[in-house]
């Protein structure tokens, strides 16, 4: 069974996100972690933070019946946790202990402001913690996901523990692959990146992906570079690759780019 670990605060945004995992994962079995975490730190622990409140008690069971009503399949086991604790450290712990294999939470919690596509919590997770994250935005809603979109620069190697949650997620939904590939100038791809991309397009064969490039020292508006690409299910990252994150994830204005607003975002770790 797949072990997938749902941050909440029981905002609508966290309770949209793990509608979606349940449908996402409709035909497959997996135990849902759901994790409420209070930022408090180490030195500052009371007994009264070790265990859950009543407020937290009862945000839980009204979750969980609510998710009861949704779920469809048997094999969707649900197990609730509460931590006091930094959030990276609480994350982190789980992902150990109940050896997560994706972790997918909402954008944003209760606590940001309209204008933010991605929270700093989200952010801080995507970035810190070394396990795959699918985020969900509070617009997203569930839909078969047909084709996925991939940016790369071929800079870092890509290996089979980066691209193994990509390669299952494509499989479960029968997804094509778009890579879309960013160069810096004329002169890339160089040696390395040729042999970086053969490799990628190795992995997913025997369906090889679509390929679609770009020169950002032509275009440096990621928004402008995405916007041939509407039709796309999914926007995937790799962590490991922070300079294009960065430049996805927010423009020159150093703003979020609102494509995010529609659409999952999956970052890779390996």
């Amino acid at each position: 069974m797949m072990n997938i670990l749902l941050p909440t605060d029981f905002s609508e945004n966290s309770r949209n996100a793990a509608a979606y995992a349940l449908q996402f994962f409709k035909d497959t079995p997996c135990h849902f972690h759901l994790l409420h975490v209070i930022s408090v730190p180490v030195d500052k622990l009371t007994t009264g933070y070790m265990s859950m409140s009543p407020t937290v008690k009862e945000n839980f069971n009204d979750l969980l019946s609510w998710l009861e009503t949704i779920r469809t399949n048997p094999d969707h086991k649900f197990h609730i946790y509460f931590k006091a604790d930094y959030l990276i450290n609480a994350v982190r712990a789980q992902v150990q202990e109940k050896q997560i294999d994706l972790i997918l939470m909402g954008t944003k919690g209760k606590t940001n402001n309209e204008g933010v596509v991605i929270g700093k919590h989200t952010s801080d997770v995507m970035m810190k913690v070394k396990c795959p994250v699918l985020a969900i935005s509070e617009h997203a809603t569930f839909k078969e996901h047909k084709k996925i979109l991939f940016p790369t620069d071929y800079k870092i190697h890509y290996g089979s523990k980066v691209l193994r949650t990509l390669l299952n997620l494509a499989s479960l939904s029968k997804a094509n692959v778009k890579i879309l590939e960013i160069f810096n100038s004329e002169t890339e791809p160089s040696l390395e990146q040729m042999e970086n991309r053969e490799f990628l397009q190795d992995s997913f064969s025997p369906r090889i992906p679509v390929l679609q490039t770009y020169y950002t020292s032509r275009e440096q508006n990621p928004k402008k570079i995405l916007v041939t690409n509407r039709d796309v299910d999914m926007i995937v990252l790799a962590a490991k690759n922070l300079n294009l994150c960065q430049k996805f994830l927010r423009n020159e204005e150093d703003e979020n780019i609102p494509f995010i607003n529609q659409l999952p975002l999956l970052v890779l770790h390996g």
